[in-house]
């Protein structure tokens, strides 16, 4: 089952990056994207929040946002090493014309930006590893893994696409789709060594770390925050969360699952 998740979570890139090259010019349609999966990830969180909670204890709900915190820093400190090289707009942000910046420095940006994407999608493969491992709840978990990185890949492409020729974006992007395994790998060696009774509290952890693609997904894809949400994106947004919770009865272990 991991390896499947795995080649799902590589082949998402490259269609992501599909969708990027042929729609370059469709920003509003990228947008509805990011609203869907983030509507779409809540419901899986939701669900599995009330799933932790009620099985195992209000102790996961604390290591899950420790999982948002850790994210969360980790793409601060990549925006603010950005401000330092004087962009004056977040990256990963949709297809605008070149802000006059100095090649040197528009290079920097994006390049943080992938190597922040890459130390994430090792993130990502540890969390397809727990997943494998939760034969109930870990369809779930992998389902938001695998939603997030399309969308993700579309938006850093044509970032990628305005600084580089192809042949250099397609090597940039190769990361994206190696990472996840390298993630797989350290996932499985904490899984089956010193975290192996604390599986449920690992899961937990993951959930936390896919918790911000909600507010990115709102977002537009870390598009400017000043940047008012589309009433189309929510929505969107609206609509990936109500498909979320009608299509959870049909994932096992949830058919019963007890909401309070």
């Amino acid at each position: 089952m991991l390896l499947l998740y795995l080649v799902i979570a590589s082949v998402t890139v490259l269609i992501g990056t599909g969708i990027a090259l042929v729609f370059w010019k469709k920003q509003a349609e990228f947008r509805l994207i990011f609203g869907f999966t983030a509507g779409a990830v809540l419901g899986f969180v939701l669900m599995l929040m009330v799933h932790l909670f009620t099985e195992v204890g209000y102790l996961t709900i604390v290591v899950m946002w420790g999982g948002f915190l850790l994210i969360w820093l980790l793409e601060n400190l990549t925006h603010r090493m950005q401000e330092r090289l004087g962009k004056h707009a977040e990256t990963k942000t949709f297809p605008t014309p070149l802000p006059p910046l100095s090649r040197g420095r528009h290079h920097w940006s994006v390049n943080l930006t992938v190597i922040g994407l890459s130390i994430h999608s090792v993130m990502d493969g540890v969390n397809l590893s727990i997943a494998a491992e939760e034969r109930t709840v870990g369809v779930a978990l992998a389902l938001i893994v695998l939603l997030h990185r399309l969308p993700v890949a579309t938006v850093i492409t044509t970032a990628l696409r305005q600084v580089y020729g192809l042949g250099q974006t397609a090597l940039w992007l190769t990361p994206l789709i190696i990472t996840p395994f390298i993630g797989a790998f350290i996932g499985e060696r904490l899984l089956h060594t010193v975290f192996k009774d604390l599986a449920d509290y690992l899961f937990a952890f993951a959930l936390g770390t896919l918790l911000h693609v909600v507010v990115d997904g709102l977002r537009g894809g870390h598009a400017p925050s000043v940047e008012k949400i589309s009433p189309a994106t929510k929505i969107a947004f609206v609509l990936g969360l109500i498909v979320t919770l009608c299509a959870m009865y049909f994932i096992p272990g949830f058919e019963h699952e007890p909401v309070h």
